[in-house]
């Protein structure tokens, strides 16, 4: 394997033409979902004229005659009301957040504000494209810090779409994978590593009088010798392991401990260690070889797995993501490309703003 620090990134931009502002009431931009079409122009009007109750009386009509109409219309509402994302608005269009008031958030039962008609296309949309840019601009904001403190924290750390080689101080090798950031600790004989953020899988010299220990955001890896990966993102920590013997531990309750033994795979969490499961190596570590290798699994987690190798922000505004089942075999490098395969599979809208965002529904 080699011990290079070289990496490899690729992003996928994609431009899209200028949309016409011009065109007549008649000709406006339309979702192929009606209900997000609906939660689209409400969302939309809402922010655009004063209120009455009349609108108002409509808006709550529509918005408890089904529950899918509350559930399209609170993802874009709760969007809108991030403060982040006001301040953001604002610049975009010259204001100081301190002295223009042009875009207040959205109260969630009184959002109402003019009589109910079909949209005005060229104004109103323009003003959903500056949205969408805001969006971009404060989820970059948001995700800023956390980043930076991880990566001050981290001896090596790899960005969207890179994965990284490693030859450790013991002649153990990690692998880093996308969006992910370790800290070593080999100091007076010790072989720790901790696991700040995303992937690494690890294959372990032997040392039976020097263990190797994987700290993860739950539970912590022990070998002496052998070859697995860990996974953690916040809410669990993932472990496989390919080769060898490994025993997990709970942090949280250090007395409860899993051994694993080859093709094997626990889960540790807030909940505890998860019962094992068996998982086929070859997609359990697909990505080392650049591919993501999926069979039946929710449309929901394979847009958050590909979340990790796009540089960019994925929204996701079409409740049939979270439905849906698919399988697939895709390049890592390229996740717009995938994620456009998809869409066209399940039948959901895929628009590639610029700058990388992208926007399902």
């Amino acid at each position: 394997m080699d011990t290079s620090f070289e990496t490899e990134r690729r992003m996928t931009r994609v431009r899209q033409e200028p949309e016409d502002t011009g065109r007549s009431e008649a000709d406006a931009y339309r979702h192929p979902d009606p209900i997000a079409d609906a939660a689209l122009t409400w969302f939309v009007t809402l922010q655009d004229a004063a209120a009455d109750a009349e609108t108002l009386a409509a808006y709550q009509a529509w918005r408890r005659s089904d529950p899918r109409h509350a559930a399209a219309f609170d993802r874009l509402a709760s969007i809108s009301r991030m403060p982040e994302l006001t301040a953001a608005t604002l610049a975009s269009h010259g204001h100081s957040p301190l002295q223009d008031d042009a875009f207040p958030a959205l109260p969630r039962d009184a959002v109402a504000r003019m009589p109910a008609r079909r949209r005005r296309p060229a104004r109103a949309w323009v003003r959903l494209g500056s949205l969408a840019a805001a969006v971009l601009l404060a989820v970059f904001a948001l995700s800023l810090v956390p980043a930076l403190t991880v990566d001050w924290r981290a001896d090596f750390a790899t960005a969207a779409g890179d994965r990284l080689e490693i030859g450790l101080p013991d002649g153990s090798r990690l692998l880093l994978n996308t969006a992910s950031a370790v800290a070593l600790d080999f100091g007076q004989g010790r072989r720790h590593v901790r696991l700040l953020r995303g992937e690494a899988f690890f294959d372990v010299v032997p040392d039976p009088s020097r263990p190797f220990h994987v700290l993860a955001g739950f539970s912590t890896v022990e070998v002496t010798g052998t070859a697995f990966s860990v996974r953690t993102d916040g809410d669990a920590d993932s472990v496989f392991l390919e080769r060898g013997r490994v025993t997990v531990r709970d942090d949280e309750q250090p007395d409860r401990t899993q051994p694993l033994a080859p093709g094997e795979q626990v889960i540790a969490s807030a909940l505890g260690l998860s019962p094992v499961a068996r998982v086929r190596p070859e997609l359990a570590l697909a990505w080392r070889e650049g591919r993501y290798v999926f069979h039946e699994q929710p449309m929901s987690a394979v847009v958050d797995n590909l979340r990790r190798y796009h540089a960019a922000p994925i929204l996701v505004l079409d409740g049939r993501v979270n439905q849906q089942r698919v399988s697939g075999n895709y390049r890592l490098e390229d996740p717009v490309g995938a994620l456009r395969s998809l869409a066209a599979i399940t039948g959901i809208r895929m628009t590639v703003l610029p700058g990388g965002l992208i926007v399902l529904g």
